[in-house]
């Protein structure tokens, strides 16, 4: 597969090879040693490419309970292509500690998938990191994995989180800029203080030499970070801090060797200053590359103290930019990293039709892309449109261009990595000052002149599934044979395969494609006879360790946290009263999605309408159906619900729905009370209730719309059930006396669905695999004409999320919602990429006004 997928962007990669020789070879003889070196370089860069992940969410705080939604980028190369490698995107939600909440496998189709993932009510309230990779990135540091601290805040009001990981011990680190302090050469040396809190900044103090003698002073010019000049001799160094007796050793100091100094001022070129203290006619060279693609390359001498060179920066893209000296042997001897941002290669318009709307008005959003020459961009883009007065988002900080350009390519957690896109002064001499602390080689020089190239982790474009066959004693199947039979939609059975398993009867299936809505049914075989096998699917997972930071985020405004928190509670109470939010029917701790065409399913099927409450057994697993009854699968996911042995006569809603029966029954006939009462005396046939209480009668009981009385439902196989509508309260007055104590209406599985309940056959097994992530949709009410819920009250936080926005020819698109009920600033936050790797923001705003 590896080969397959490499061969699929080999004119791409070629390409840049292509261009890579060209530049090069009116310097170097044909067979120049560099030259050959180069062209190894870049076949590194092709057969080993880099992918990125980065996550937009709609925003970055959340309460429990909350949704978060999620667009994944996938991109690969030193180009930022949408990655046609890897198509399997993990996201992973972790608590502090490093523990996996929530796990979701994404299918990125173009580089591009979506996600929800829903904050259960159970979470502990504090800081959690959203982690996305692919198996491919696996082969590199977890450093370069996207990371991002989120808030989850409960919702009692007066409750504030803090952040759990310990700042860790005072820590002053040097870094020598290219490398190395070298005897005799003045260099400037950065460094990061570790350990202190915000408000302490800035710090000062003082460097010695071995006799104490004072022989510099820094102080912290951008966040904890500084730099000063130092001229070294044969002296070894140390620093303190004004005030602290601790003292913190400089790197040692080498006899010789070489510096490398930069000056990244300019628009249009890079100063680079080699230097030495002793000159010499032996040859270097200077190689700089941008994310594996090289800008340029050069043979320089080192024949001066200090050796300066002018370096034209036209055709440097966006990015972390490798500066690194080699001496003639090819080993690396100094590097410095620089950034490079000329302008944004995307311009992203957003347009309002109106600068302010109305409480529930239909906004229309209007987006024009556009590059670096005002020409149309066709791409990919998410939208998120958020209640500025109540979220606090970080999104635009932490932006797709600030990531996949800077935060991607270099170690360590990066404050606001946004702010190093301006072009000022003073942002660019911050942005230097993080190249020379925080700058962290991603390729190893050491690795590219190696034979073995095989990467441990390949590109995963399809699914495995995992298993052991055993007979119900647990004993394996020696050399057995397991059948997958995949039922598609139309009843095809394309996905029918066999594979053999082991002594010890693992077996493993590769290259599936399903999703973690799909049941799969397993079949085991051996000596070509069918067995009733027992099957246990492995969902085990490479747990990775995780790298924490601490964000010290500012202290939260109590009234706006207050604000956010009723609201929060607020919209509880209107989906706990009208059961329904973004699509989820709640079931109070058990919530049951119901999309679109189930929705249109169950009004087409009940002629009572939808209930409050929904439990849909067809999406349930075989094992968890097989040899029950549907109200023993009922229990524990239906708020209320309890089956109890009766004390005998006739109770409540019984006797009123067998008076139904005995004239409109269509199913065998039950004749009057007597049935219940024996029923109710025979431990066996257990009462079903919808309430607590001893005061409580039973449910009214229909199945397929037709009354009956309880035991009926003991008739029925819970294999047999589609899903089952419960009606409580007001929505139970349409039946009258008979739905005094509510009703709960069943109905059995008909047309495709019971066609592939019956094609089970001796020895099948349904389970339930690993299969890719189904994200919900967005829940966007309509207030037109159509709507019959203008009624609910509306207090979105998140009026809208538009993860899949695709651009036209002409750079354009178009998006449409209703608005709140709130007076509120709401904001725009658009991102994305096109289909050539070039990333942008745009941002917009408009005011929503209540009518009064």
């Amino acid at each position: 597969m590896y080969v397959k997928l490499k061969v699929m962007k080999r004119t791409q990669l070629l390409f840049i090879s292509l261009l890579i020789c060209l530049s090069l070879q009116y310097s170097f003889a044909q067979n120049d040693p560099f030259q050959e070196w180069l062209k190894e370089f870049q076949n590194y860069q092709t057969e080993l490419p880099t992918e990125k992940v980065f996550l937009h969410l709609d925003k970055s705080e959340y309460t429990l309970g909350e949704t978060i939604w999620m667009k994944s980028y996938l991109v690969a190369g030193a180009g930022h292509i949408p990655s046609p490698f890897s198509q399997a995107v993990y996201v992973e939600l972790l608590d502090e500690q490093g523990e996996i909440v929530e796990r979701l496998t994404l299918r990125s189709e173009e580089g591009v998938s979506k996600a929800s993932l829903t904050l259960q009510k159970d979470l502990t309230p504090g800081f959690y990191y959203l982690r996305g990779y692919t198996n491919w990135m696996k082969n590199q540091s977890e450093e370069f994995f996207f990371n991002k601290k989120i808030k989850v805040h409960s919702l009692k009001v007066g409750e504030v989180i803090t952040e759990k990981v310990s700042p860790p011990q005072l820590q002053v680190n040097f870094y020598p800029e290219g490398g190395d302090l070298i005897q005799g050469v003045a260099s400037k040396v950065a460094f990061e203080v570790t350990g202190v809190r915000d408000n302490e900044l800035p710090i000062s103090g003082k460097v010695f030499d071995a006799a104490q003698n004072e022989v510099a002073t820094f102080t912290t010019q951008h966040e904890s970070r500084g730099v000063f000049a130092l001229l070294p001799t044969n002296s070894n160094y140390y620093a303190q801090i004004n005030g602290k007796e601790e003292k913190f050793e400089l790197p040692e100091i080498k006899a010789e060797g070489v510096t490398l100094s930069i000056n990244n001022e300019a628009s249009e070129f890079m100063g680079v200053a080699i230097k030495t203290a002793k000159p010499s006619a032996e040859k270097y060279y200077l190689v700089v590359h941008t994310r594996g693609y090289v800008t340029y390359a050069s043979e320089v001498t080192v024949s001066n103290l200090k050796n300066l060179l002018k370096i034209d920066k036209s055709n440097f893209p966006n990015g972390v930019s490798h500066v690194t000296v080699f001496n003639k042997d090819l080993k690396p001897m100094a590097e410095r990293l620089v950034f490079n941002y000329a302008a944004s290669d995307l311009n992203i318009d957003i347009s309002t039709t109106d600068p302010q709307y109305a409480s529930r008005d239909l906004a229309t959003i209007e987006l024009k892309v556009t590059d670096r020459e005002g020409d149309p961009v066709q791409g990919s883009f998410s939208m998120s449109v958020f209640d500025s007065k109540l979220v606090q988002n970080d999104q635009l900080d932490y932006n797709i261009t600030a990531n996949l350009l800077l935060s991607s390519d270099i170690s360590g957690y990066i404050k606001n990595p946004s702010q190093y896109l301006k072009q000022d002064e003073a942002s660019m001499a911050n942005t230097d000052l993080l190249m020379m602390v925080n700058g962290w080689r991603r390729f190893n020089w050491s690795t590219l002149n190696t034979d073995n190239r095989t990467p441990i982790y390949a590109f995963e474009q399809t699914l495995k599934l995992k298993g052991n066959m055993a007979r119900s004693g647990g004993k394996p199947f020696k050399n057995g044979r397991v059948f997958l039979l995949n039922l598609e939609e139309n009843g095809d059975h394309k996905g029918n395969r066999f594979v053999l398993a082991d002594e010890e009867g693992n077996f493993e299936f590769d290259n599936l494609t399903y999703y973690d809505t799909t049941d799969l049914t397993l079949q085991g075989f051996q000596k070509n006879k069918v067995r009733d096998a027992k099957f246990e699917i492995d969902k085990t997972f490479e747990k990775l360790p995780l790298n924490q930071y601490l964000t010290q985020p500012l202290r939260d405004n109590p009234d706006r946290l207050r604000a956010l928190k009723e609201n929060a509670i607020t919209s509880i109470r209107i989906d706990s009263t009208y059961r329904k939010e973004n699509g989820t029917i709640y079931l109070d701790d058990v919530y049951v999605t119901a999309s679109k065409r189930e929705e249109m399913y169950r009004t087409l099927n009940s002629q009572y309408g939808k209930g409050e409450s929904y439990v849909n057994f067809d999406n349930m697993s075989f094992e968890e159906k097989n040899g029950r009854d549907p109200f023993t699968v009922m229990l524990g996911k239906l708020s209320g619900f309890s089956l109890s042995i009766a004390s005998g006569g006739n109770s409540g809603g019984i006797g009123a729905a067998s008076s139904v029966i005995s004239q409109s029954s269509s199913r065998a006939p039950v004749g009057g009370t007597s049935v219940d009462v024996g029923a109710a005396n025979d431990p066996m046939f257990r009462q079903p209730r919808l309430r607590q209480g001893p005061y409580q009668g039973a449910p009214l009981i229909l199945i397929d719309n037709v009354p009956v009385p309880y035991t009926a439902v003991y008739d029925l196989r819970a294999t047999e059930i589609d899903y089952v509508e419960v009606y409580k309260s007001a929505s139970a007055a349409m039946f009258g006396v008979n739905g005094s104590n509510g009703a709960i209406a069943f109905y059995t599985l008909k047309g495709d669905k019971l066609k592939k309940a019956m094609a089970m056959k001796p020895g099948m097994r349904v389970i339930s695999g690993n299969g890719y992530h189904t994200a919900r949709e967005f829940y966007a009410p309509k207030y037109d004409e159509s709507n019959k819920q203008q009624f609910i009250p509306d207090e979105r936080s998140t009026l809208f999320w538009a993860p899949m926005i695709t651009t036209d020819a002409d750079g354009r698109a178009q998006v449409e919602f209703y608005t709140h009920d709130k007076n509120t600033n709401v904001f725009i936050d658009v991102q994305g990429i096109s289909s050539n790797g070039k990333t942008g923001t745009g941002v917009s705003q408009f005011n929503i006004r209540k009518n009064f």
